[in-house]
């Protein structure tokens, strides 16, 4: 599952790079400047070219195919991450129905799988998981970094607050610190060759904090996005299931990276579905299922085994 949940992650991350690079290419083309490039980059575009002489019109697959996490159009079909739906109606302090339509597939995804952009489609997660990683290595080194809990409130409390800031300014807030639109602007930045000196340093601040001072702090405690797709996926229909085999060893716990007790925190809105605890129970206790809202979700409540 964690094997499926990496690729998952890198895939997401190449075919955001892939939808760049046509940007790009678009740009150029558009210029009729594509012979002026060289090196990789002109390999890329060059080979973009190519199959694009393979197509009945180019120009209307190029015009279909564009954008970052934030907002995405694929084969010209929408897609808009919730909270910047949320964030611009908010500023804007109006309804705008194809902006609601293109949230639709995250919305309808969410209330089926719960937070599973966070735990296998957000590339904040991957940069968040190699800091933890950092982590292991100051230990090793006999540097033990700091591992200051802050309150899993918080996040909804910032949500509501940025929203709040958002209408009564009518400026984005979230657009300018959230990792999957950072990480997106930089990639593009990087691509198109422009400044991204500041989107590298709030990235860095937020990786810096996690590594030294507390564990998962962002997606655990401060991630809008995080708050609200936990609050469309309280109802989700996949979760993490505890079977009756489960003998309370604890030994999950140490491994969810949300900072949960899987035994009895795995249906609650926090659980992002990231299935690590699942291969860290001796008892194979612990799976991924459908459960009706409703249901208990815990068969170990049911009485001893």
């Amino acid at each position: 599952l964690q094997m499926m949940r990496r690729l998952v992650q890198i895939c997401v991350l190449v075919g955001l790079v892939a939808v760049i690079y046509t940007n790009l290419y678009a740009h150029y083309r558009a210029a009729r400047a594509l012979e002026d490039l060289t090196g990789f980059q002109g390999k890329v575009l060059m080979a973009i070219d190519r199959t694009c002489e393979g197509l009945e019109d180019p120009q209307l697959w190029l015009d279909s195919t564009t954008g970052t996490l934030w907002s995405m159009k694929i084969r010209g079909i929408e897609f808009t991450d919730p909270l910047a739906a949320a964030e611009a109606m908010a500023a804007s302090r109006s309804l705008y129905v194809p902006l609601l339509f293109s949230v639709l597939i995250p919305v309808l995804g969410t209330l089926l799988l719960g937070r599973v952009f966070c735990s296998w489609i957000c590339p904040g997660t991957l940069l968040f998981e190699i800091g933890h990683q950092l982590r292991r290595l100051l230990r090793l080194a006999e540097i033990p970094p700091a591992s200051v809990k802050f309150s899993f409130k918080n996040k909804y409390i910032f949500l509501g607050v940025g929203l709040v800031c958002a209408a009564v300014t009518g400026l984005p807030l979230f657009a300018n610190i959230y990792p999957p639109a950072v990480i997106s602007r930089v990639l593009h930045a990087w691509i198109f060759g422009t400044a991204i000196k500041s989107m590298l340093i709030v990235l860095g601040l937020m990786l810096v904090f996690e590594v030294f001072v507390s564990p998962r702090w962002w997606c655990r405690t401060m991630c809008p996005g995080g708050a609200l797709y936990g609050l469309i996926g309280s109802q989700r229909l996949v979760r993490v299931k505890v079977k009756a085999s489960c003998t309370s060893c604890g030994k999950c716990e140490p491994t969810c990276p949300m900072g949960l007790n899987p035994e009895t925190q795995s249906t609650g809105i926090e659980c992002d579905n990231c299935g690590v605890c699942l291969r860290h129970c001796p008892q194979k206790s612990l799976v991924l299922g459908v459960q009706l809202p409703g249901t208990p979700g815990n068969e170990k409540a049911k009485g001893p085994v």
